[in-house]
């Protein structure tokens, strides 16, 4: 996440504000296995928490969702790592040594798309310049974008 993102994503919160993000549902909808569950969380957390249906509202249920989102794909990417490094040995020990690193690879990719999520996610949220919407815009593409690529490395774990 960008710097100004992140100072956006912790400015103007409501601090005695209760969100009613349920992971269950996001949960419960991938566990159906729909990939268009990603965003699904924040709408029902934005019908289920007072004053949800706001701008600050909508950001802090977004936020929570992200945030849910981006634990998982830590998890993904750790499981990726380590499935990474017993492909790098498997391959030397093969002797394949000039096989490219797997790992070296998968860092390279996730380092690649956390600059592309950062600079997609301040287009949109350029587009929202000067208005009330543009936090909101800039949380709800990283929630979006950082679904979509836990599913992705989720996906690679064999």
């Amino acid at each position: 996440m960008t710097p100004a993102l992140l100072a956006l994503a912790i400015s103007g919160a409501a601090p005695a504000q209760t969100v009613n993000f349920d992971p269950a549902v996001a949960q419960g909808c991938l566990d159906r296995g729909e990939a268009a569950c990603i965003g699904e969380a924040t709408e029902a957390c934005v019908r289920a928490t007072p004053g949800g249906a706001s701008t600050v509202g909508y950001a802090l249920c977004t936020r929570a969702e992200l945030t849910w989102w981006d634990d998982r794909l830590n998890a993904a990417y750790q499981r990726m790592l380590v499935q990474a490094r017993g492909i790098d040995a498997q391959s030397s020990s093969y002797g394949t040594p000039n096989r490219p690193s797997d790992e070296a690879a998968l860092r390279a990719m996730q380092r690649a798309w956390i600059v592309y999520r950062d600079a997609t996610c301040g287009y949109e949220e350029l587009q929202w310049w000067g208005g009330t919407g543009a936090h909101g815009a800039g949380l709800a593409c990283a929630m979006r974008l950082t679904g979509a690529q836990t599913l992705y490395l989720q996906s690679l774990v064999f």
